[in-house]
Parts: C-alpha cells; sequence; structure tokens
C-alpha cells in the first residue's frame, strides 16, 4: 500500500481503537448521568446512574479523640437496578443500541486492525488490497447506533422519582434537583460518536487513494510492458530477404 492510504487507513484504526475504548467505558459504567443535590447535612451531593448500573454510596463517620467526627457520603460500588426500578420503552431502546453499538463496535475494530496491520491481502481479482469499501460505511453506522444510546438522557431515568429507594438507607434524606445532567459516561458516549464519525472518514479517503494509487500502479505496469515490446521489436535482427526464384522459361 502506498503512503498516503497507508497513513489514512492507520489514522481510522486509530480512531476505531479511542472510539471502542469510549464507548465501552461510557456505557458499562455507572456514571452516565448525574442528579445534582445535597445531603441531610447540606453539603452538595451527587447521584449517579448509568445504563445498567446505578451509583451505590455509604454513609461514612470518621472517628476522633472526643467521638464522631466527619460524615459524608462515599461511593462504594456500581450495582444493579432494583427489581421496582420502572425502566421504560426509551431506557430499554437506549440499552438495546449499547449492546448492537458493541457488537458492531467489536467488528469494526478487529476488522480496521487487520487492514492496518496486514500491507497485503489478496482479495480475488481486485490483486493485493489493505481497505475495503464497506469499512466506512460500518463506521457510520456504529456511529448512528453510538448517538441513540443518548436516548438514555430522554428516559425515566433522568427524572428524580426513580430514585426511590436506589442507593441505600443512608440517601434517603438526600434531595435532589428533579432533572438530571450529564455525567462522565455521555460525555464519553458524545467523544466515542465523534470519533467513530471520524474513523468512518478516514477509512472512507484511504479506500479511494487505494484505488487511486491501484489504477496508478497498473498503468505504469501496463506502460512499463508496452515500452519493452517496443524496445524488443527494434533490437531484434532484421530477416534476409529470399529472392524471387527465376520464372521456368516456356518451352519453344
Amino acid at each position: 500500500m502506498a503512503a498516503k492510504s497507508q497513513g489514512f487507513s492507520i489514522l481510522a484504526t486509530l480512531f476505531t481503537v479511542v472510539a471502542f475504548c469510549c464507548m465501552w467505558s461510557g456505557s458499562i459504567r455507572c456514571n452516565f448521568l448525574k442528579f445534582v443535590g445535597t445531603d441531610s447535612n447540606g453539603e452538595p451531593f451527587n447521584m449517579e446512574l448509568g445504563l445498567w448500573y446505578y451509583a451505590f454510596y455509604t454513609w461514612v463517620v470518621q472517628p476522633s479523640g472526643s467521638g464522631f467526627g466527619a460524615s459524608f457520603y462515599q461511593y462504594g460500588t456500581c450495582v444493579s437496578y432494583e427489581s421496582y426500578t420502572q425502566v421504560d420503552p426509551t431506557w430499554k431502546t437506549a440499552q438495546a443500541f449499547a449492546i448492537i453499538t458493541f457488537l458492531f463496535g467489536l467488528f469494526t475494530l478487529v476488522s480496521a486492525c487487520v487492514s492496518s496491520c496486514v500491507t497485503k491481502c489478496y482479495s480475488g481479482d481486485d490483486g493485493f488490497v489493505t481497505t475495503h469499501g464497506w469499512q466506512a460505511p460500518l463506521c457510520l453506522f456504529t456511529a448512528i447506533c453510538q448517538g441513540l444510546v443518548l436516548l438514555f438522557l430522554a428516559s425515566n431515568a433522568c427524572n428524580s422519582k426513580v430514585l426511590i429507594g436506589l442507593g441505600g438507607r443512608q440517601t434517603w434524606n438526600a434531595t435532589f434537583n428533579e432533572s438530571c445532567s450529564i455525567s462522565t459516561g455521555a460525555n464519553l458516549t458524545i467523544s466515542a460518536l465523534v470519533f467513530w464519525f471520524c474513523a468512518a472518514v478516514s477509512s472512507f479517503v484511504a479506500h479511494r487513494f487505494e484505488q487511486k494509487e491501484d489504477a496508478d500502479d497498473e498503468a505504469e505496469v501496463a506502460d512499463v510492458a508496452a515500452k519493452k515490446a517496443e524496445e524488443g521489436e527494434a533490437d531484434a535482427p532484421e530477416q534476409p530477404v529470399a529472392e524471387p526464384e527465376p520464372a521456368a522459361v516456356e518451352a519453344e
């Protein structure tokens, strides 16, 4: 592969790797969105939710020499939602697109890595190719699915009523805003969307460059073959011309 197509192919692979990492980190954790609020002591306290899990907090009291000291909420771990948590269709749709994005993103990642690492991959009558025309549409489709994961922000998960019973008894006395705001997971999802789109553009450009380079190589090979043929004809020794035999004299 020539320099331009190889460079764009490697760039598409880098975009794909970053997009996949952002997608995975944004969807699997429990910090996709957050509710800003205050705890029972009037201190700022945020409750974070994810597509599949929510952040569980514990109430920590620091002991001191004279008794109890400062108390605060401490993040514990990501836990599954309770059975009574109402998951509306929009929430389920976001989860479905998160799964679709993961499957297509994984396939895109593997194909991009193979395309950038393998320099000669036979593809039938098309010769040796390292990019494919379907890679750019695949990245674009993955980007669309990635964007639809943001439907989670339009589900009932963004209503503070979903927090009832979550987080343990310690968080029940906290007060939160009625609607949510985006958190780390949503920001990573938006970043993944951008990187998937960049990967699609880079893959498209790489494939176009490779097609042009292959056409130029074929034209160059044809020119070289034509020149060799002309040189062969010029260097060939001249064949002696046979003299015509004298015509037989007719008998008188």
